[in-house]
């Protein structure tokens, strides 16, 4: 509260003091601008801010007494600054200056030199959840055995400027500008390379602005402005720009900011460049203190035109504040501009310089990625941005099963599995609808889908999640194909002798679907590919000949052979159906046999010169004459029928022959079976 009165009481004869301040040093007020600080009474210098200008450190007073301070602005004007607790430990800790300060482009890394070991290196701190972290020195070659000094790094954080004693006047702590960068690996390189001219007499306090090319640097050399020679004595602040890897702008003086016979140093300024600070320091025989100045710049000597983008980066699902980087592209080139990270609150901010159309990929190691592009190729005054977005760690995978070849949905054991360990991830993933199936994986890993069947070949596939991941749904098909079983067909006459050609029907009573993948081997052999687990109807016919009919299920993988015999069809030829059958106790004609009396009827039509007999029989269960009478009865309905289809009743016969002709013995109920059947005989 003192301090506020004190500074109302004496504002008219603070600007007195101020004017003849001013005159002492031969300083022109207009150039100079105004005091940051002026109830500063100690030497202030080391002048840092942040980019977005509301932040600034520096040092007051000499050597090893020199305390940090922090200063915050608040509605345009800087609050009283407190000191620094962080930087001030340090001091007390090496009992030797730190100073040199600057940030990088979010303000979570603060960079300073200091003297820990006998020389001075450059360091640097991360901010983590609010509090600065340990020194980390910069290390070989950045840091090299001599004396460096005030780093300032780019906004891109792939260059850095640092200072060094010149090793041919070291004894008078002259100092040259040094550049050195990241490589593809993001280690540092160099010192890399800077022309001669940045580095004529001695160097001090470089800066350099958001824009990545636009150095402000103090140098003390001769030079001439409007025709006069510079005072050579003293620092003054110069403008400098770098063109692509081996060329600059060589640097020019800033006249309008330097003072006329004071040092000039520290040059800064926020991203947007429309606020420029800086250090005026009296020669050392005057008894002014150093102050820090904010002053403007001409147009021509600003940087370029800088967009500061900034958001929050959150967990998709807890909505959480999530650690993550962020990758600056070229939109047209692809080639990379910089790596950031946002901070453990989630937020983050970049500096993109104009000129360029840019693609910022946001991603974390075991989370998705999202892209945002932004085109500031036309872009001529600094301006901001703001893009908030949220990653996910898990999607959802949709897997549809299906058969290849009837597109049939079906429910195998599905489960997934961890490709490099074969860890079990979900051991049985069940089905929650007919084919479908539905699972959460966790990003970052790479799963191995294992679906396994009875009666279809084992499927695998990978599914890579440590690649880019942009979203949350997936949908798989899976075909399987199901195993099969290879069958031989030898289709023979009575006498062994090939029945070639022959007509060969195959049916899948399963899925009712009719079988046409059927090889023609010559001589009678026929080759097929059944399904394992289902069964089929196999049916082969021949013009002159008895037909064969039988159902067969594929039980295995074995192939197997079956030998058909066709007998021609002469009087006595005789044909058993096992598929014509009748209902219990009754003559009446089951639905089941009417494909099998298709097939009679086929080859009556076929054949139209042939007669045939038709006969029922019966097994050993109830009487002779009941046996007989149903046997008779059941012969004539299939003559009924046929005749019903338009075969002459004069080309038929019915008999009934109950249990009396037997072709297997009655003694089990599969042998009882195989004797109540229908034949049809060749009688004519």
């Amino acid at each position: 509260m003192y301090q506020k009165q004190r500074i109302i009481r004496t504002k008219v004869g603070l600007y007195l003091v101020v004017l003849l301040f001013f005159t002492a040093w031969g300083v022109n007020a207009q150039n100079l601008g105004s005091y940051l600080f002026p109830s500063f009474q100690a030497p202030v210098k080391y002048p840092a801010i942040t980019p977005d200008g509301d932040y600034m450190v520096f040092l007051a007073g000499e050597g090893s007494a020199s305390v940090a301070y922090e200063s915050f602005l608040k509605d345009g004007k800087w609050t009283e600054p407190q000191k620094f607790e962080y930087i001030n430990k340090l001091i007390e800790k090496t009992k030797n200056e730190v100073g040199g300060f600057g940030f990088n482009h979010d303000a979570n890394m603060l960079l300073f030199h200091a003297n820990m070991t006998g020389n001075y290196d450059v360091f640097y701190a991360v901010k983590t959840n609010g509090q600065w972290g340990e020194p980390v020195n910069f290390g070989a070659p950045v840091n090299s055995g001599e004396d460096e000094f005030s780093p300032t790094i780019t906004s891109n954080m792939k260059t850095l400027f640092v200072l060094r004693n010149k090793p041919t006047r070291r004894n008078d702590l002259c100092k040259e500008l040094l550049m050195f960068e990241k490589d593809k690996d993001g280690k540092w390189t160099g010192p890399a390379y800077l022309p001669d001219e940045m580095n004529t007499g001695c160097q001090e306090t470089p800066f350099i602005a958001a824009d990545n090319v636009t150095l402000y640097f103090s140098s003390m050399r001769e030079d001439v402005v409007k025709g006069k020679k510079t005072n050579s004595s003293i620092y003054n602040i110069y403008h400098a720009q770098r063109m692509n890897e081996n060329a600059w702008v060589l640097p020019s003086i800033l006249s309008e900011v330097n003072t006329d016979k004071n040092n000039n140093l520290s040059p800064i300024m926020n991203s947007s460049g429309d606020y420029f600070v800086y250090n005026v320091k009296a020669p050392k025989l005057s008894a002014q203190p150093q102050k820090i100045v904010k002053s403007e710049l001409p147009n021509a000597k600003k940087p370029g035109a800088t967009l500061t983008l900034s958001g929050e980066i959150t967990d998709y699902y807890t909505k959480e504040p999530l650690k993550a980087d962020v990758i600056v592209y070229d939109a047209i080139t692809s080639a990379e501009k910089g790596r950031f990270n946002s901070a453990d609150d989630g937020k983050y901010s970049i500096i993109l310089t104009a000129g360029a159309n840019y693609k910022m990929d946001f991603t974390n190691d075991n989370y998705s990625h999202t892209y945002y592009f932004k085109d500031i190729s036309s872009m001529s005054k600094s301006g901001k941005d703001e893009f908030n977005t949220s990653l996910y760690n898990e999607i959802n995978l949709e897997l549809n099963i299906y058969d290849n070849e009837l597109f049939y949905p079906l429910n195998p054991k599905v489960s997934i599995l961890d490709s490099i360990s074969g860890r079990a991830v979900i051991a049985d993933l069940k089905p929650v609808s007919d084919g479908k199936y539905n699972c959460r994986l966790k990003i970052g890993q790479n799963y191995r889908i294992h679906v396994d069947s009875d009666v279809f070949d084992a499927y695998d596939d990978y599914f890579d999640l440590r690649t880019l991941v942009f979203y949350s749904d997936f949908e798989k098909s899976i075909e399987l194909k199901s195993t099969k079983k290879l069958v031989i067909i030898n289709v023979v006459d009575q006498d062994g002798n090939s029945a070639f050609p022959v007509v060969f029907n195959a049916r899948n009573l399963d899925r009712n679907e009719e079988i046409t993948e059927l090889k023609d081997e010559g001589n009678g052999r026929y080759t097929v590919a059944f399904r394992i687990g289902d069964t089929y109807e196999i049916d082969v016919t021949k013009v002159g000949y008895t037909y064969y009919n039988r159902n067969f299920t594929a039980n295995n993988a074995a192939t197997e052979t079956i030998r058909i015999e066709l007998d021609q069809l002469t009087v006595k030829a005789r044909m058993v159906f096992n598929n014509i059958t009748f209902e219990t106790n009754s003559a009446e004609l089951n639905v089941t046999s009417y494909e099998e009396l298709g097939r009679v009827v086929r080859l009556m039509n076929d054949n139209p010169e042939i007669h045939l007999e038709i006969s029922a029989h019966t097994d050993d269960v109830g009487t002779d004459a009941l046996n007989i009478a149903l046997s008779y009865k059941r012969a004539q309905s299939v003559v009924d029928y046929l005749v019903s289809q338009r075969i002459a009743t004069s080309r038929l016969i019915s008999k009934g022959y109950g249990k009396s002709q037997p072709l297997v013995p009655n003694t089990s109920n599969e042998n009882r079976a195989k004797n109540r059947r229908v034949e049809l005989k060749v009688i004519e």
